[in-house]
């Protein structure tokens, strides 16, 4: 598992993280505008930073921890159907993702972990543009598959294992359909948790919720609408009755101020968080589904090491048939090698004279090389071994090295296997830390969230009876 780099830089998170500005800026070269945000995280230190480098910083962060549950930040797209406001003016819109990349911001620093990530200390301290960090290491080094990661940077690390090979193309990746033999059932049970049945239960609370959002929002318009209907009706009339209907107006202004007033406040410590923890949803699903693909990919390690070894069992057995066969057809040729020279019927090939001291192998070559074109199918014969010595000069010297290079890689995968169950037990701790971790985070928020709901219509309700009894609240009159 990836190991933080420790920080460098004179950053103390301990510190309010606070992004103090979001400007619009123009493009260079064209009419296109983006907004940029700057982020205060100490004294006299900013850094300014785009929605789209905001973007690829949570990227590369869960790229480096893929077993932790990285904060979310606002989508790109779900902020404008978010929005109560006119899409066309998009301040709120700024204001809200302005607010939820803070969060973000504030998640990472209370983080155990990510607060000691050096790339997150040089995303805030601005000296350094994202670029120029996404092209340093560590981003630089992570290789293209998460999966490989944990064997290329592993902290598990001891004389054995430093001699894992540096080339990972032996190491198999799952596909993402592979089906688990021996699925680990708390993390099933996890996995439930998180599953369809829960996706749809929070999207269908994150809809309700929206959905009260703009009928509230609409309700504020019709108030303010309606209010302006009455104050013009009152100038039509003269006496006690407009003064009736101005008050009437008054009151029905005052009360879509307030249920507008109620609607931001809602949509700022309730709504944002609703949408949070939707995401939230989606993340432990993924650092699940990133632990199955472990667990999958140590079961196929561990059916490629018996698969090797059943290729090395045959190949092994070929070889020592063939090395019995060559005693016994050593033995052969010694003993034709005694026999006569007078004793072979003669042929038409010419008589050759051979040295007394010639061995065996040397009398059956020399006698083969007399009889090869002796007919058109030893003819044939020939050009057929000459063919066949091309492709395979020796089979038996093919099969040696076959087998020496079965033996390597299943070392190299023996040792493979020992890292990838150490590193998936490693994974299972942090991964369940983690979870525990988001745990009272999200007792802690959601305690926040009904408090501030609870306040929020308690001040909604008070402050549309102070307009009924005609009185104008202290806000208003500043």
């Amino acid at each position: 598992m990836y190991t933080p780099i420790p920080c460098q830089c004179s950053l103390d998170l301990n510190e309010k993280i606070k992004i103090t500005e979001a400007e619009k800026k123009h493009a260079e070269g064209n009419k296109a505008t983006f907004v940029v945000y700057t982020i205060k995280a100490a004294e006299n230190k900013e850094a300014s930073r785009r929605y789209s480098e905001f973007e690829s910083f949570r990227r590369s962060l869960v790229k480096l921890y893929p077993t932790l549950l990285i904060p979310p930040i606002p989508e790109k797209h779900s902020l404008v159907n978010y929005t109560t406001q006119n899409i066309k003016d998009d301040t709120a819109i700024i204001e809200k993702r302005k607010r939820m990349l803070e969060r973000f911001l504030l998640r990472l620093a209370k983080h155990p972990i990510l607060v000691k990530e050096h790339v997150f200390h040089r995303f805030l301290d601005g000296t350094t543009t994202w670029t120029e960090i996404r092209q340093s290491s560590p981003l630089s080094d992570l290789p293209k598959d998460p999966l490989l990661i944990a064997s290329e940077s592993s902290s598990f690390t001891t004389s054995i294992t430093s001699n894992l090979p540096t080339s990972t193309s032996i190491i198999p990746v799952p596909s993402t359909s592979y089906t688990l033999k021996y699925p680990d059932k708390e993390f099933e049970e996890s996995e439930q948790k998180v599953g369809k049945k829960a996706q749809q239960s929070t999207f269908q609370f994150e809809k309700s919720q929206k959905r009260i959002l703009r009928h509230l929002g609409d309700l504020s318009n019709d108030y303010a609408e309606l209010g302006s209907a009455y104050n013009a009706l009152s100038l039509n009339e003269t006496g006690l009755l407009a003064t009736f209907i101005e008050k009437m107006g008054q009151v029905i202004d005052g009360t879509g101020h307030a249920t507008k007033t109620m609607v931001q406040s809602l949509e700022m410590e309730f709504a944002e968080y609703v949408q949070d923890y939707t995401q939230y949803l989606y993340i432990a699903k993924q650092v699940l589904r990133y632990r199955r693909m472990k667990e999958a990919q140590l079961e196929l390690i561990e059916e490629a090491i018996d698969q090797k070894k059943l290729q090395l069992r045959n190949l092994t057995k070929t070889e020592d048939e063939a090395s019995r066969l060559d005693l016994k057809q050593d033995d052969t040729d010694g003993f034709s090698a005694i026999v006569k020279i007078d004793d072979v019927e003669p042929d038409s090939t010419p008589a050759v004279n051979y040295p007394t001291n010639a061995s065996a192998s040397v009398l059956r070559a020399s006698k083969n090389q007399t009889k090869r074109w002796s007919s058109p199918r030893k003819l044939f014969s020939a050009v057929t071994d000459t063919i066949q010595g091309m492709m395979d000069t020796d089979p038996g010297q093919t099969r040696r090295n076959q087998i020496s290079k079965l033996k390597e890689t299943i070392e190299q995968l023996e040792l493979a296997r020992m890292t990838s169950r150490q590193e998936l037990n490693e994974m299972t701790v942090t991964i369940q830390q983690d979870f525990d971790r988001l745990q009272v985070q999200k007792e802690a928020e959601i305690k926040h969230m009904l408090v501030a709901f609870a306040k929020i219509h308690v001040v909604y309700c008070e402050q549309v009876s102070i307009y009924e009894s005609g009185e104008m609240p202290k806000s208003l009159k500043n």
